[in-house]
């Protein structure tokens, strides 16, 4: 199960965001990825995202390839069994579906940030209709299905610190779209939950 999930989670990132991002720049010459260099509370939350995805390659890199090494990580024994990790991962390749669909459902609209540089247009439809951060609620799954799948202290704190800079995350983007669309996302907000 290793190596499988050193792959999936190669490819999950490929296919969920290098390949939107890359499509989304070729189709409207918007580049996707918008954090920038800036001291903003936004831009600490894309270097914290990007910290999270280097331990978490480096983790599964390590499980793959030298799992004795894994024991320094400081297993948490109790959660350590078959049907739990079996569990965690069903959970991240049904996150791999949510993300998947919410992202046909963003079309060009797809970013990473927030982009105070062009139109923004509320996306209603789809998984869109269900939860208001369909993309980030996949994400949190995806952190808790690892963790599940390697209870350990590293894993445990990726799962908490994504908790903590997706909720900054989502905030902060709620204030810019209402700020931005004013009522038309007010009344959004008002049918759609943040999550489920």
């Amino acid at each position: 199960m290793a190596i499988y999930l050193f792959i999936f989670y190669c490819l999950f990132f490929i296919i969920l965001f290098i390949a939107p991002s890359y499509l989304t720049f070729k189709q409207t010459g918007i580049h996707p990825f918008r954090f920038t260099e800036e001291d903003t509370t936004i831009n600490y939350v894309g270097k914290v995202y990007k910290i999270i995805s280097a331990i978490s390659f480096v983790t599964l890199l390590i499980n793959a390839l030298i799992p004795g090494l894994m024991q320094f990580l400081i297993p948490i024994e109790y959660l350590e069994s078959e049907l739990i990790s079996w569990f965690g991962l069903f959970m991240i390749h049904l996150a791999f579906v949510l993300i998947f669909i919410a992202q046909r459902n963003m079309s060009n609209e797809w970013r990473i940030g927030i982009d105070d540089t062009n139109r923004v247009h509320l996306v209603t439809k789809g998984m869109f209709s269900i939860s208001r951060n369909p993309i980030f609620l996949g994400v949190l799954v995806v952190f808790l299905g690892l963790f599940l799948i390697m209870p350990n202290i590293i894993t445990a704190i990726i799962l908490i610190t994504g908790m903590v800079v997706i909720q900054t995350q989502v905030r902060l983007e709620e204030e810019f779209l209402e700020n931005v669309l004013g009522v038309e996302y007010k009344v959004y907000r008002s049918k759609v939950r943040r999550w489920l």
